[in-house]
């Protein structure tokens, strides 16, 4: 039997040491917003964290807020360094707190347990949108009391213009991106879907000795 173990896949490479000051804030509410920044130090990527101004703040601590999208002169871009200035999509909180001059410091997302042994990586489930903001969806997943967020790029009227964007009431069918979130990370995606049923069939699938 081989001992020889496979290359393991590189994470996207976040940096610690970045930093963003908020130039002007165009749109915030719960659920994110979209703010014009200006990179102080190191690089900033879309899926890179930032402690958020509120996580401190109310009886329940905060959680990241993501950069989700960086766009600089209306184009889309892979990163953005310094001294440079972007329109910046952040989801994933509360945007209470930001202002002109707020700096925002990179975070590691905390590797931690699921937050409900109800809804694991991989796994379909049921929702309901609850709220819609630019940044994405607020939804109620069905059989599990936690909260679930569906990003704007990952809903399909992102990528189709036949399909209507989410409105309160919708019911639609996700997978869980990430498990380890709050609110629980999800996709409507049907590309997203496929890759979760094809991984939970390889994990059932009887292995043959080699």
């Amino acid at each position: 039997m081989s001992t020889e173990k496979r290359p393991v896949e590189p994470e996207p490479v976040h940096e610690l040491g970045c930093t963003l000051q908020i130039y002007e804030v165009e749109y915030g509410d719960d659920l994110g917003g979209v703010c014009i920044v200006r990179c102080l130090s190191g690089v900033a990527r879309a899926g890179q964290p930032f402690r958020s101004p509120a996580a401190s703040a109310g009886p329940a601590p905060a959680g990241p807020l993501t950069v989700t999208r960086i766009e600089c002169y209306g184009r889309e871009v892979a990163f953005l360094d310094p001294p440079h200035t972007a329109r910046v999509t952040l989801s994933g909180g509360p945007t209470a707190g930001l202002a002109k001059g707020t700096v925002l410091s990179a975070v590691l997302w905390p590797a931690g347990r699921p937050v409900s042994t109800r809804l694991v990586n991989d796994q379909e489930a049921d929702v309901t949108v609850t709220a819609v903001a630019p940044v994405g969806s607020a939804v109620e997943v069905a059989g599990a009391a936690v909260p679930g967020f569906i990003d704007r790029a990952k809903h399909p009227s992102w990528w189709s213009e036949e399909v209507p964007p989410p409105r309160i009431g919708d019911q639609l069918r996700v997978v869980v991106l990430d498990d380890s979130r709050s609110p629980v990370r999800l996709s409507a995606l049907r590309s997203d879907i496929e890759i979760a049923r094809t991984s939970r069939y390889r994990r059932r699938a009887p292995r043959t000795p080699g």
